[in-house]
């Protein structure tokens, strides 16, 4: 059943958009380039610059159906409206804040893990939030992302249960992932007119337009104000999922990850349970292949060009991940499993500013890994008999 707010939304909210005032007003929180991009020959960018563009139109009906009701008690500002400086990432951050461009994030220990389209309290006083989507691409994931950002909005506020609002602009209400989220309690799916009659609203002659200044927004609330009424600290939730980990490693030889996965805290998004000694190296990757580009290396390779390897796996998909730091740079190597079995790279880790938070936790001391476990990770992660 809905909350107060939802059936309200359901109710009001516009399928078929054609407020030329608004879409206009939502231009004010892209950037010169991403405003250019609305009219580029670059498919992708004029697609991508269109996504963020109907994101803030979404925001913009928001603030205006919420001065019309009582179920709406309050919607956060973003974009243009974050009031608030970006605050740069390092440990020991959990809780809201602003990215670079006014988006509305979640840190935990200096990293994001959620991000929210956006935020808003209900008549109710409960914390919901909305997606906004120009594609059906990239769904298969998608209920896994909102029933995180759910679990993660109830710990943090104390709630039941968390309104949702899925707005998009594509036709997605018979995808599996989305039929789940409406099955979700407290969960609405809207979908409006296409992108294409949208974009009629403006011609390359609205980028030359002033932006127009918004006044004082009776409803509209800074991010920074957001204080979740049961804090976290997000590193010691991971501590504490790591030991249950390692003891379950060690104890448990049937139903592994069934056992994790009902032991852990669902928070944590990635557990890294430590790294490895030359043992552990070669428990991990016996007879197992490294293929880092061009490069093929083995068990035995390891030590000679690398100076340190973090074993983890992420949540909720119990997929493997191992880092390798190469020897006297400040960068890891981000190595997966694919389909025949070995590890592939897929990305670096370094201290650039927007994942320095993340490098930060990565590099900090950890516990080095014992080869039982080591070995049980290889079994239970990567199939290693």
């Amino acid at each position: 059943m809905s909350t107060g707010a939802l059936d309200w939304l359901e109710e009001h909210f516009p399928r078929d958009f054609f407020d030329e005032t608004v879409a206009q007003r939502a231009l004010r929180h892209l950037g010169f380039n991403e405003k250019r991009a609305l009219f580029s020959d670059d498919y992708v960018l004029q697609r991508t610059s269109e996504g963020f563009w109907y994101e803030f139109i979404v925001y913009e009906i928001m603030l205006e159906l919420s001065l019309e009701t009582d179920r709406i008690q309050s919607i956060v500002g973003k974009g243009a409206d974050a009031s608030a400086y970006s605050v740069g990432m390092r440990p020991g951050q959990n809780g809201f804040y602003y990215s670079e461009r006014g988006s509305l994030t979640v840190r935990g220990n200096g990293q994001n893990i959620a991000e929210m389209d956006l935020l808003f309290v209900d008549g109710r006083g409960n914390m919901g939030f909305v997606e906004v989507i120009t594609s059906a691409m990239e769904l298969e994931k998608f209920y896994e992302e909102i029933h995180y950002k759910k679990t993660l909005l109830a710990s943090l506020f104390g709630q039941e249960t968390v309104p949702f609002v899925l707005v998009s602009s594509v036709d997605v209400s018979r995808y599996d992932s989305i039929l789940r989220i409406a099955e979700m309690p407290d969960s609405l799916i809207l979908i409006t007119n296409p992108m294409e009659e949208i974009r009629t609203l403006i011609y390359e002659g609205s980028l030359r337009r002033r932006p127009e200044k918004p006044g004082h927004h009776p409803k509209r609330i800074d991010l920074s104000s957001i204080r979740p009424r049961r804090p976290f600290d997000y590193k010691e939730i991971h501590d504490r999922n790591r030991d249950v980990v390692i003891r379950t490693l060690l104890s448990c030889r049937d139903g592994g990850i069934a056992v994790i996965s009902s032991a852990i805290n669902s928070l944590s998004k990635k557990i890294m349970l430590g790294t490895l000694g030359e043992a552990g190296v070669k428990a991990v990757l016996r007879d197992r292949k490294v293929r880092i580009k061009d490069t093929t290396l083995y068990a035995d390779d390891i030590k000679q060009r690398f100076s340190r390897v973090v074993i983890a796996f992420d949540i909720p998909a119990y997929t493997p991940v191992i880092y390798f730091k190469l020897k006297e740079k400040e960068v890891y190597l981000k190595l997966i499993q694919n389909a025949s079995g070995d590890l592939v790279f897929q990305g670096k880790r370094t201290p650039a500013p927007y994942m320095s938070g993340f490098y930060e936790w990565l590099d900090a001391d950890k516990p080095t890994v014992d080869s039982r476990v080591a070995e049980r990770y290889a079994s239970l992660f990567l199939g290693t008999s």
